[in-house]
C-alpha cells in the first residue's frame, strides 16, 4: 500500500509517472496546465459562439431579401432556401412549400406587430447553441404527462396555431426536422420560457423558473 509521500511524487497532473520521483510537484506547471486548458476552453466557446451568432444573423439577412423581392430571391436561391428548411439542397421535391412558406413569412411578420404575446418568437439569443429538444435544465415534464418523454403523442397544437405549411398533417410530422432553422431558431428547443407553454397551451411541458436565463 503506498503512503502519501510515493502517490505523489510519482504522478505529475498530466497523470504521466515522473521521470525522477524524489523531485517535487511543480505548482508552476499546475497553474500553466490550468491556464492553458482554460483559455483553450474559452477560445473554443467563443468561435462557437461568434459562429452560431453569424449563421443566425446571415438567416435574417436571407428571408429579408426574400421577403423584400417578394420570394424571387429565394426562388432563385432555391438550393439554398431548402437546404435551410429541408437539409436537402435538391429543390425539386420541395417547390410547393415555397409560396406556403412566404405567405407564412408576412403572416408571422404582422403577428409579431400586431400580437405583443407572439413576441417571444424572437426570445432566441444569437450565440445560443443549435439545439434539436428542449433544454432539460430549463424544462421538466409535465405533472400530469402519462406519455413517453420522446414523443408529443400526436399533440401539434404549436404548429396548428400558426397554421405552419411546414406541418405534415397526415402523419403529424414536421417537414423540416432537424433542419438549420429547426435547430437554430425555436422549433427545435421549444419551449424556452413560460410564455410559449401558456401560448400554445403545451401538455407536456413546465418551466422550471429557478434555472431559466431566458426569463
Amino acid at each position: 500500500m503506498h503512503n502519501s509521500k510515493q502517490f505523489s511524487n510519482s504522478l505529475n497532473l498530466s497523470g504521466k509517472r515522473r521521470d525522477n520521483p524524489s523531485k517535487g510537484v511543480s505548482i508552476s506547471i499546475t497553474f500553466n496546465e490550468f491556464y492553458k486548458m482554460n483559455l483553450k476552453h474559452f477560445t473554443s466557446l467563443f468561435q462557437n459562439e461568434f459562429k452560431w451568432g453569424m449563421a443566425r444573423i446571415a438567416f435574417y439577412i436571407y428571408i429579408v431579401l426574400i421577403m423584400a423581392s417578394f420570394g424571387l430571391f429565394g426562388f432563385l436561391t432555391a438550393p439554398i432556401a431548402t437546404r435551410i428548411f429541408f437539409n436537402s439542397y435538391d429543390p425539386r421535391p420541395y417547390l410547393k412549400y415555397f409560396i406556403p412558406m412566404l405567405l407564412q413569412g408576412y403572416k408571422l411578420f404582422f403577428m409579431l406587430l400586431k400580437d405583443r404575446k407572439y413576441k417571444f418568437m424572437l426570445s432566441v439569443p444569437l450565440t445560443d447553441p443549435p439545439l434539436k429538444s428542449p433544454d432539460r435544465n430549463i424544462v421538466k415534464l409535465a405533472g400530469n404527462w402519462v406519455h413517453e418523454e420522446n414523443t408529443c403523442y400526436q399533440c401539434i397544437r404549436c404548429c396548428d396555431k400558426i397554421k405552419c405549411p411546414l406541418l405534415n398533417l397526415k402523419e403529424g410530422t414536421c417537414v423540416s426536422y432537424n433542419s438549420f432553422y429547426w435547430n437554430y431558431f425555436l422549433c427545435g428547443r421549444y419551449p424556452i420560457t413560460q410564455q410559449h407553454v401558456d401560448y400554445y397551451e403545451c401538455p407536456k411541458w413546465e418551466i422550471k423558473y429557478e434555472n431559466n436565463p431566458y426569463n
